[in-house]
């Protein structure tokens, strides 16, 4: 009863700090590379929330996934557009595999805009497709990466695997 409690806590903490934003504004401020780690944390506690309740196993963050969505995302961003191909034609596999990581692919959710990490993972968790890679339940690692550009926009990418 009290992990459900703790549940439905973390993912109302999430919808609430999703809409929340700062000065009044939907985008993102800058993001520290002190950041990175809070933000890391923050979405791996949610995505956990998200997995108790489908009474799944958590997943552990995965340095190799967090460097294979950190690339890609920056990939992205000089390619200036969003997609699962690398500007070299790599696979999410491929590019977690060159990261490092050993295991398989479950899938990797991508994102562009102004948003914010919560919003972009209340986005994630609204779609089917994207919500279905996070519930998978042969899913054990995840990672996350990000690239802010010259003009504002960030390109996230989450990447989670067996």
């Amino acid at each position: 009863m009290l992990r459900a409690f703790h549940a439905v806590l973390a993912l109302a903490l999430l919808v609430l700090a999703a809409c929340a934003s700062s000065n009044g504004s939907p985008g993102i401020g800058e993001i520290s590379p002190g950041d990175a780690n809070a933000i890391r944390l923050r979405h791996l506690d949610a995505v956990n929330a998200a997995r108790m309740q489908h009474d799944l196993p958590p997943v552990q963050l995965s340095a190799e996934l967090n460097a294979a969505a950190e690339t890609h995302a920056r990939d992205m961003s000089i390619q200036g557009r969003a997609w699962h191909f690398g500007s070299d034609l790599t696979s999410p596999r491929e590019r977690a595999f060159r990261a490092g990581y050993r295991g398989e692919i479950v899938g990797e959710n991508i994102s562009e805009g102004t948003d914010s990490d919560l919003v972009v993972l209340k986005t994630w968790l609204d779609f089917k497709d994207t919500r279905d890679v996070m519930l998978d339940p042969a899913a054990r690692g995840l990672g996350l990466g990000w690239y802010r550009d010259a003009t504002g926009k960030t390109w996230w990418v989450q990447v989670v695997g067996q």
